[in-house]
């Protein structure tokens, strides 16, 4: 019996242990735009002609912008361009066309107005 008990515990943990990893949530751009990740956190960014925008989710869940200020950085010749983005529907940020190359680093930071905690992400325009 004993050896029964701990044969079906090492099959167990060598089955634990084999098990694939599944990323949480969704990670497709269900918007057209860029996905990163940074914990239970998913940012999309969208270029369109008309303006720029940034949709926040965490845990599976859209992040209300109304509670939240949110900025996008990018490199622009030396130096660092912040732009400051405006809370829209549901849980987009707006802001201005921006023209960006391939190869381009764009970092964003949300904050929440309540709690002060800060979320962001860095993008890599393809």
């Amino acid at each position: 019996m004993k050896f029964t008990i701990n044969a079906a515990l090492a099959l167990a943990l060598s089955a634990l242990v084999s098990a694939p990893v599944v990323a949480h949530g969704f990670t497709k751009p269900q918007h057209g735009g860029i996905v990163t990740t940074s914990g239970e956190t998913l940012f999309e960014l969208v270029a369109k002609p008309a303006g720029t925008q940034l949709y926040v989710i965490d845990d599976d869940e859209p992040v209300a912008a109304s509670g939240m200020t949110a900025t996008l950085s990018t490199q622009v010749g030396g130096g660092v361009k912040t732009i400051p983005l405006k809370p829209a529907a549901g849980n987009r940020f707006d802001g201005p066309a921006l023209r960006l190359k391939p190869g381009a680093k764009v970092a964003v930071m949300v904050i929440d107005k309540a709690s002060k905690a800060r979320l962001g992400g860095t993008f890599v325009i393809k």
